[in-house]
C-alpha cells in the first residue's frame, strides 16, 4: 500500500517532459538577459540559478525561481544594494516587478505564473550577508542529493498536504533547504517520517559532525553543512514543529494519499458558546512583512484579555489583496462590574493607613486590605479597542491602517465570503 501511495502521488508532483522545457526556457531567457546587464553596466558579478529549480528537487507546478546576481566581495554593501535593485529589474516584455526587503533589498518580479527573485549576495566563502549561503547551499544538495530527488518531492508535498512546508513568514515551517537535508541525512521519505515520529525535543542532526548542540536552544537543530554556526531549522516555530511530529505518526499508522493533497486553511469555531471577533486592517504590505507584526499584535491582545480576566481560546492570523487581519474566539461568560484591588500588608502601618485613608470601602482576605473598583474593560471587544486606539503593542505598520472589528455573525459571514485562508 505504501508503494502504492507514493507511485500515485509522484505521477502528480513530479514534473514532466513538457514542463520541465517551460521552465528551463524561460530560466535561461532570464540568465541570458541578466547577464547582458551585467555587462553592458560593466559590473563585476555573475548571474547564478539557486534553489529547488537549479537542484532538480521542485515539484510539478511550482513556478519559483530564484536567481542570484553573485557580486565580487569587494563591493561595497550599499554599492552592491543598489546595484542590485537596478540589475534585478527584468525588464523583458510581459515582464513587471517590485522591490522587496529581506537581509537587504531584492527584486521579485512576475511573469504569467512565474514569480522571480532576483536577489544579490557576495560571492565568498566567508558569509557577509545572510543570503550568501544560498548558492553554497544549491551546491551542497547537488553534490550530495544522488538519487533521493524524488524522496524530497515526497516530503515537500506531505508537508504542503498537512499545512507545515515554507519557511514564509506566514507558515513558519519547513523550508525546501531543511526538507532536502532531511532526506540527504535520514536517505529516504520513509525515514524521515519514521525518525520524525520518534523525535525529541532538541532534536540534533549534523550531516557534516562539525556543529555543537550547546550553541543552539531551539526544538529542532539541523546544522547548516556550510555554515556551522547555522541552524536551518531556526525559523521553525514549535507549533509546525509538533504538527509535522503529529501527522507523521498519523500516516505511519494509516497511510493514505490524503495527507499529500494541499487543503484550505478555513476558520474554524471550536467551541460552541465562544464569541468570534474579526479585526480587519486595510492597506497592503509584503506577507513577510505583515505576518510578524499580526502575530506581535495578536500575542499581546491575547496577553491583555488574559489579564482583564477575558480567556482567549484561539486566534488566527489572515490577508488578502488590500487588507489583513486577525481573527480571535474568546470563551463568552459574565463578569462581575467590579474586581479586587490589592493593598498593602495589614502589617505595614504606614502604606496600610494611606490605603484605607483612599478607599473608603476596604476588606481583609489573609493578611492583606483590598477594596473594590469598577472593571476598566467591559468586554472583549473594548479591550481590542482599547489596544487599537493606544497604538500600543501592536506592528509598527498596522499603527497608522484604519481598521474595524467585527463580531459573531458578521465576522463568521466574513469570513466565510472571503474564504479566507487562516496562519496560526
Amino acid at each position: 500500500m505504501f508503494s502504492q501511495i507514493k507511485a500515485d502521488v509522484l505521477k502528480e508532483i513530479v514534473p514532466n517532459g513538457s514542463e520541465r522545457k517551460e521552465v528551463t526556457s524561460i530560466t535561461n531567457k532570464i540568465v541570458e538577459h541578466l547577464t547582458e546587464k551585467i555587462s553592458r553596466e560593466k559590473i563585476n558579478a555573475r548571474v547564478e540559478v539557486v534553489g529547488s529549480i537549479a537542484k532538480d528537487t521542485w515539484i510539478s507546478k511550482d513556478r519559483d525561481l530564484d536567481i542570484f546576481i553573485v557580486f565580487d566581495k569587494s563591493t561595497p554593501l550599499e554599492e552592491l544594494k543598489k546595484k542590485g535593485l537596478v540589475l534585478g529589474k527584468i525588464e523583458l516584455e510581459g515582464f513587471t516587478s517590485e522591490t522587496a526587503y529581506a537581509n537587504h533589498p531584492y527584486t521579485i518580479n512576475r511573469f504569467k505564473e512565474f514569480k522571480i527573485d532576483v536577489v544579490p549576495c557576495y560571492d565568498s566563502i566567508e558569509i557577509i550577508t545572510a543570503v550568501d549561503r544560498t548558492p553554497h547551499h544549491t551546491r551542497f544538495v547537488k553534490e550530495n542529493i544522488g538519487d533521493l530527488r524524488n524522496d524530497v518531492r515526497l516530503l515537500k508535498q506531505f508537508m504542503k498536504g498537512v499545512g507545515v512546508y515554507s519557511s514564509e513568514q506566514k507558515i513558519q515551517g519547513f523550508a525546501g533547504y531543511l526538507c532536502e537535508l532531511l532526506i540527504i541525512h535520514y536517505k529516504s521519505f520513509e525515514n524521515v517520517l519514521n525518525s520524525a515520529a520518534n523525535w525529541e525535543y532538541g532534536e540534533f542532526i549534523d550531516i557534516k559532525k562539525k556543529g555543537s548542540k550547546g550553541d543552539f536552544k531551539d526544538p529542532l537543530i539541523v546544522i547548516d553543512p556550510v555554515d556551522s554556526k547555522r541552524n536551518v531549522a531556526s525559523a521553525l516555530s514549535l507549533d509546525r514543529l509538533s504538527e509535522f511530529i503529529h501527522y507523521s505518526r498519523l500516516f505511519l499508522e494509516s497511510p493514505s494519499v490524503e495527507y499529500f493533497k494541499k487543503k484550505k486553511r478555513p476558520f474554524v469555531k471550536r467551541f460552541p458558546e465562544s464569541e468570534v471577533y474579526v479585526i480587519i486592517f486595510q492597506g497592503e504590505l509584503l506577507d513577510d512583512i505583515i505576518y510578524p507584526q499580526l502575530r506581535k499584535s495578536a500575542k499581546y491582545m491575547s496577553t491583555i484579555l488574559e489579564k482583564n480576566d477575558f480567556k482567549p481560546l484561539s486566534y488566527g492570523l489572515f490577508k488578502k489583496e488590500g487588507y489583513s487581519g486577525i481573527v480571535f474566539e474568546v470563551e463568552n461568560y459574565s463578569l462581575s462590574p467590579v474586581v479586587k484591588h490589592f493593598g498593602p500588608k495589614v502589617f505595614d502601618r504606614t502604606n496600610y493607613d494611606s490605603f484605607v485613608s483612599k478607599y473608603k470601602e476596604n476588606f481583609i482576605e489573609g493578611d492583606r486590605v483590598y477594596t473594590l473598583r469598577p472593571r476598566q474593560f467591559s468586554s472583549p471587544l473594548v479591550v481590542f479597542l482599547n489596544v487599537l486606539n493606544e497604538k500600543e503593542g501592536i506592528g509598527k505598520n498596522m499603527k497608522s491602517m484604519s481598521f474595524k472589528i467585527l463580531k459573531d455573525d458578521r465576522a463568521m459571514s466574513f469570513l466565510r465570503s472571503e474564504e479566507l485562508d487562516i496562519y496560526i
